[in-house]
């Protein structure tokens, strides 16, 4: 985290780094605000919900009936989230009789198949809900097998722990092991706030690396920077293969924080996955997240690569993440490609249209954020197509405030029709149109949404593979 005298006055002198900062500052200003909203928000949207939506809630109202009332933290309680896309059925069982035996559909298709996206984008997507929804979809509605939810230490944000679920095709004998982190909850500002920020630490074979994902799979904490040469040290340790860390460091690392009774998300996902992998002999590995959830995965994959995790490596299928924010630098993007670019684990970078996340944080002199390549991109008719980095990807740019606008104007329209061209599969919530009225005002927000991302996949190309188109 530290910088040169010339990066200090690139940073310094950066309309892009003040920007940033001001953000911040506003962000964790309203915080509190916005996250009361967000419970606003989200417990009226979840009694809309189960009185059948707002017609049939103001005929029991005119009726006398009664409205139900959601209880929080129940399996039909939704997130926000959630509620702006209440899908839960898979692609594959939209397909041939044939896929509905998920062994044999884990095992024949290929990770870049648009099922296995599916199947990835949908399980980001159910990790934004609490632990009971998870295990109601997982077992109701995709005759899966739910292992479990994690809520461990994020350093980030004490109050906001990481959130992780693990999913198997069946409990015996699988064929695949899901993994995905949940991403940016919209009514949180320390989330939108780890878009802006452009902390990094560097290490060496590695690069530089966000510190708020660090900080989120509670492998350091910015407070206590003898957590950094610990796990720098470490990886030191493991480019030579000489194992000098002592016992003692070794379980300080393992329990982390001993008063906090959360585990270390890091650690917990590497754990649980080794342990299903000694059981499940034939099973593959995906992980996979939305937004935020996207850079927890990149740089837990990282982290597995550098730790020798060669249990947890060899079994990889593929990493799927959907519109997530740049995680580190360019030698940390080429380093990861380089892990991640075979065809028995490959990486799979997906970004909707103009999706203002995928742009975070600013890629220029200053920050030296820089994405993974290349890039699975969706336009905002669901053409898609593979690229070296999505366009307008370095900055934001005033020359794109019009056309954005025009896209986010389109992009609702198009939603109110998708129905009627495609079935009532395609129907938006209320929830989501009102989402993308907000996107009129500011660009690139909606875009955001699991929505979109779900719709591309399903109606866009059948594979998520191709030569690189330049930009």
């Amino acid at each position: 985290m530290r910088c040169t005298p010339s990066l200090r006055e690139a940073v310094d002198s950066s309309w892009q780094a003040k920007f940033a900062m001001w953000m911040m500052v506003l962000l964790l200003a309203i915080a509190r605000g916005l996250a009361m909203a967000g419970k606003f928000v989200e417990l009226w949207l979840n009694i809309f919900h189960v009185n059948g939506g707002l017609f049939k809630m103001g005929m029991k109202l005119v009726t006398g009936t009664g409205l139900a009332t959601p209880v929080e933290e129940s399996d039909e309680y939704w997130s926000f989230v959630g509620l702006l896309d209440p899908r839960t059925d898979l692609l594959l069982h939209q397909s041939c009789d044939e896929f509905r035996n998920h062994s044999s559909f884990f095992a024949s298709e290929s990770p870049a198949s648009k099922l296995i996206a599916d199947v990835c984008m949908m399980a980001s997507k159910l990790a934004y809900e609490n632990s009971q929804v998870i295990a109601k979809v997982v077992t109701e509605d995709w005759k899966m097998h739910a292992v479990d939810v994690f809520e461990c230490i994020n350093k980030y944000q004490p109050s906001k722990p990481t959130r992780l679920m693990i999913a198997m095709d069946r409990a015996e004998n699988a064929q695949a092991i899901i993994v995905a982190f949940q991403g940016l909850v919209p009514f949180n500002a320390y989330d939108w706030s780890s878009c802006f920020d452009f902390s990094w630490y560097e290490f060496p074979g590695i690069g530089r690396v966000h510190v708020g994902c660090l900080e989120a799979l509670s492998l350091v904490d910015r407070q206590d920077m003898a957590t950094f040469t610990r796990l720098r040290r470490n990886i030191v340790d493991k480019l030579s293969k000489e194992k000098t860390t002592s016992d003692d460091e070794a379980a300080e690392h393992q329990t982390g924080t001993a008063e906090n009774s959360r585990l270390l998300a890091y650690d917990a996902a590497c754990l649980k996955l080794k342990e299903l992998l000694a059981v499940h002999k034939e099973a593959k590995v995906y992980i996979t997240g939305h937004s935020l959830g996207g850079a927890l995965a990149t740089v837990f994959t990282s982290f597995l690569f550098h730790a020798n995790e060669n249990q947890v490596t060899s079994r990889l299928a593929g990493v799927y993440t959907f519109g997530q924010p740049k995680a580190g630098d360019t030698e940390f993007a080429a380093d990861v490609t380089v892990n991640l670019n075979h065809p028995e684990n490959r990486f799979f970078r997906v970004v909707y249209s103009n999706d203002i996340v995928p742009r975070l944080p600013y890629e220029d002199l200053a920050f030296q954020f820089k994405h993974l390549g290349p890039c699975f991109f969706y336009g905002s008719s669901y053409g898609g197509e593979t690229v070296q980095e999505e366009p307008t990807a370095k900055s934001l740019s005033t020359n794109q405030l019009l056309p954005d606008h025009a896209v986010a104007t389109w992009e609702l329209l198009q939603s109110l029709l998708l129905r009627y061209k495609f079935g009532e599969a395609y129907k938006e919530t209320l929830a989501s149109t009102m989402f993308r009225l907000v996107g009129l005002l500011f660009p690139g927000i909606a875009a955001h949404s699991p929505v979109n991302y779900i719709n591309a996949i399903r109606l866009g190309p059948e594979v998520l593979d191709a030569e690189v188109m330049p930009n």
